[in-house]
């Protein structure tokens, strides 16, 4: 998606009628230079000959090299790369639907006989979205096997690990498996599929 933005020569740094004059824009992520378009009062700027630019994950800056007047109308077309996209679960599902929860790591051993030992670390908030409580069945030859009880999502770099503890609404529920759902190899948010633990002391 193409941003615009629109300035005026007031906008840039130094006094209006004087070259190498700096602009920053309001990028979250990194500029592209393919598709960066300039235009001062409405001609079409040509970078390295009329202004250069400094593509920054964040407040991205132009030079113009040439006069500047503060009267002057500028606008500015760019794209930003993939990695933006990520604040897209947190700005949306995590901020309308999103609960806080309490997560316990778990540290799972394993005895030479096979036994599995679980010990909880210490409690920490965790931000969520978590869907209803619902058994999920999958029917295969067998019978009818659970798949699980509920499905958290969760920032990429949120840390949530199998077989920890998520306990919210006086409901617990252990972590099966997170993994990770990617656009164009960048992390937007990550899903956990949960157990929901019966008779758990919490």
């Amino acid at each position: 998606m193409v941003e615009t933005e629109n300035y005026t020569g007031e906008d840039c740094t130094g006094s209006s009628g004087t070259s190498n004059r700096v602009l920053t824009l309001s990028n979250i992520a990194t500029t592209k230079q393919g598709g960066f378009l300039v235009y001062a009062s409405g001609l079409a700027l040509s970078v390295t000959t009329d202004y250069t630019v400094s593509h920054n994950s964040s407040a991205s800056t132009i030079t113009f090299l040439n006069p500047l007047w503060d009267d002057m109308l500028i606008i500015i077309n760019y794209y930003q790369s993939s990695s933006g996209v990520g604040l897209d679960f947190n700005n949306g599902p995590l901020s309308d639907f999103g609960v806080t929860a309490t997560r316990t790591p778990v540290t799972m051993t394993t005895d030479y006989s096979g036994n599995k030992t679980y010990t909880d670390g210490t409690d920490e908030s965790i931000d969520i979205v978590l869907s209803p409580y619902n058994k999920k069945y999958n029917l295969d030859k067998s019978g009818l096997n659970k798949v699980y009880d509920s499905i958290a999502f969760l920032k990429p770099d949120a840390t949530l690990n199998k077989y920890d503890k998520i306990t919210y609404d006086s409901k617990v529920y252990r972590v099966d498996s997170v993994s990770p759902r990617d656009f164009n190899g960048t992390s937007l948010f990550n899903v956990a599929m949960l157990f929901y633990v019966e008779n758990e002391w919490y």
